[in-house]
């Protein structure tokens, strides 16, 4: 019995430290050179964006709500627009669960292209 309930408490303890994670990177290059290399990381909650390279010397995103698509209009407003200097990162974490988001390397209203 006594090493069922060891067994138990170790089992237990092991999803304990599971993390949900999620990353996207996002990444264009004009002749073999980065125009905009970013990398988004979401754990347990926490959104962080690292400007990795960008050819404006700024990573600027628009962070959408979870019903619109980036590729399309949409009529709720972005949760936030900020710029990330190349080689820093910021951090959120109060985003929903799902935001969207689009990365350039200038600012923008919206994400979709007319």
């Amino acid at each position: 019995m006594r090493s069922l309930l060891l067994a138990c408490i170790a089992a237990l303890s092991l999803a304990g430290c599971e993390k949900s994670t999620e990353t996207s990177i996002t990444r264009t290059t004009a002749n073999g050179v980065d125009t905009l290399y970013s990398k988004r990381t979401v754990v347990d909650g926490v959104a962080r964006f690292e400007c990795i390279a960008s050819r404006s010397g700024q990573c600027h995103y628009l962070l959408l709500d979870p019903s619109c698509n980036p590729d399309a209009a949409c009529a709720k407003p972005p949760l936030r627009s900020f710029a990330v200097a190349m080689g820093a990162t910021q951090q959120f974490k109060d985003l929903p669960t799902g935001f969207r988001q689009c990365v350039s390397d200038v600012q923008k209203e919206q994400c979709h292209r007319d």
